[in-house]
């Protein structure tokens, strides 16, 4: 299995971009490659195409189930497993979101509020301050987060075609 230009191109921006966002590049190229296949592929297959190791592939693809970004499955007759890609960009934005939100903001806002805390306690006002502030946006963004993670995909689509017009009627209100 070769990649062609196309896959080659996506596979090397994908992982570009993921190393840049914290993931690793082997991730962010099993998920490009899978992305851009019309069926679902074997590890070894993985390994071929990418020219990469059996050992990054299964880790690749153990934190890709982990996101819900890539799924196992079977075929009669045929001991090996078969990975998909989450195919809809729109369920995909979504999973990213809230897995980021789990591993990221959670941890964050919860480290705020016991920062807060002790700053109150300590009477500082200066650290109180700017941890509410910096509590205020987590919370916000954790609100957000939750509220697109449990609207149907059309709404979010929706919601971002409006873009600056949301914030042009927010500003003259």
């Amino acid at each position: 299995m070769v990649l062609d230009d196309v896959q080659r191109a996506f596979v090397e921006q994908w992982g570009e971009m993921g190393a840049r966002w914290g993931v690793s590049r082997s991730v962010a190229a099993v998920h490009a490659f899978l992305y851009l296949s019309e069926e679902a592929l074997s590890a070894d297959d993985l390994c071929e195409a990418l020219s990469m190791a059996r050992s990054n592939v299964s880790t690749a693809l153990k934190e890709l189930e982990g996101w819900e970004l890539v799924f196992r499955e079977s075929r009669m007759g045929d001991r090996k497993s078969y990975y998909r890609v989450q195919a809809d960009v729109w369920e995909m934005a979504r999973a990213i979101m809230k897995e980021r939100k789990r591993r990221e903001a959670e941890g964050a806002l919860r480290t705020v509020g016991e920062c807060l805390e002790k700053a109150r306690k300590a009477r500082n006002e200066f650290q109180e301050g700017r941890l509410e502030a910096m509590q205020e946006i987590l919370q916000l963004g954790c609100s957000f987060a939750d509220k697109a993670a449990s609207c149907p995909p059309s709404l979010i689509k929706k919601a971002l075609k409006m873009g600056g017009k949301v914030l042009d009627w927010v500003a003259r209100k």
